[in-house]
């Protein structure tokens, strides 16, 4: 999943005009006849190893086409954040070699003028001193001064105004997690994608929970697997009520919104206080799922760093018929095994 604005702002620290909310960002010189992608961030990119996110835009702002050349011409530069030389060298040349992918923006962010300065003047010096120069294509006259969007350098968005931490909090909230991006076209995405996901589950909510700023959602025993591993259930075979302990996760879920489960959320919540009350009035209640949001989830997903990933989620509207007929016609669609 891709990083969203605020959460990029919050984590690196991201300098923008107040009015402004996904300018398009300057071009630095490097043209390429390439169209601008987001990718995920190659494991042979050892360079970005921890960076904070993990799909970068290509071609990249040294004009690199292919991640290959990405990851081949960045391995040179990983002695010098072996040196210590500034906090910064790693955000500076990541934003570079893999810079981050927005989904709000047509390109990539580029470093601020003042994060390049830093970062030179920190390793110039010990540059110098193996017989190094810093390299034109790190010419920082090149990159924008903090009144465009760019990344700034540490403690630098610790300054903001008054105004640029309200319009932070305005954007807080507003930007939707991809998986959750569907709205009324959810069954229909989730009927044309079946095929072409690794894992599908018909589900009901365990717990729903955010560790390290991704969200963890662990299904019931009664949720239904309906595709694994590219193949039928039948792959699943022997898994059964391990459903209630394998746990789907939604990248940046923390950062962002997802409207069939935020909602479901504050619902289930509001029911739950009912429930108590009618408990201490002595009439019966309680709800399943130890307070996680209730009904039935369709869910498609993706095998990702040793986690299955949620790729779509949508929250079932309509009655229990229904979602009998529309399981019935997904598991008709003749699969190809992936």
């Amino acid at each position: 999943m891709f990083v969203s604005v605020l959460s990029f702002v919050l984590l690196f620290g991201v300098s923008y005009a107040s009015d402004t909310v996904a300018p398009v960002p300057p071009s630095l010189g490097f043209s390429s006849s390439v169209r601008s992608v987001c990718k995920p961030i190659p494991s042979t990119l050892s360079l970005c190893h921890g960076i904070g996110y993990r799909h970068m835009r290509i071609p990249n702002l040294l004009g690199h086409d292919t991640l290959r050349e990405a990851q081949q011409q960045s391995a040179a530069w990983l002695p010098l954040i072996s040196k210590l030389c500034h906090r910064d060298t790693k955000k500076f040349l990541c934003s570079l070699f893999a810079p981050v992918c927005l989904p709000e923006l047509s390109g990539p962010v580029s470093p601020c003028r003042s994060l390049c300065e830093a970062v030179r003047d920190g390793c110039v010096p010990v540059m110098s001193a193996f017989g190094f120069p810093w390299p034109e294509m790190f010419n920082c006259s090149r990159f924008p001064r903090g009144t465009e969007l760019c990344i700034m350098a540490s403690g630098e968005h610790e300054e903001r105004t008054a105004e640029e931490v309200k319009h932070e909090e305005a954007l807080k909230g507003s930007v939707i997690c991809d998986a959750c991006s569907l709205a009324a076209e959810g069954e229909t995405d989730i009927q044309e994608n079946f095929c072409q996901s690794p894992y599908s589950f018909k589900m009901r909510l365990g717990s729903v929970s955010t560790v390290g700023g991704d969200r963890q959602l662990v299904p019931m025993a009664r949720s239904r697997i309906l595709r694994w591993a590219g193949g039928g259930a039948e792959r699943a075979e022997g898994i059964g009520g391990a459903m209630a302990h394998n746990a789907l996760w939604l990248q940046e879920g923390g950062t962002c919104t997802c409207p069939g489960l935020d909602s479901a959320e504050i619902n289930e919540d509001r029911g739950l206080e009912e429930d108590q009350m009618d408990k201490r009035q002595g009439k019966e209640g309680g709800k399943e799922g130890n307070g996680a949001p209730g009904g039935w989830y369709l869910a498609l997903a993706q095998a990702e760093e040793g986690r299955l990933v949620l790729t779509r989620l949508v929250r079932w509207n309509r009655g229990d018929k229904e979602l009998k007929k529309f399981i019935r016609a997904l598991l008709k669609q003749s699969c190809p095994e992936m």
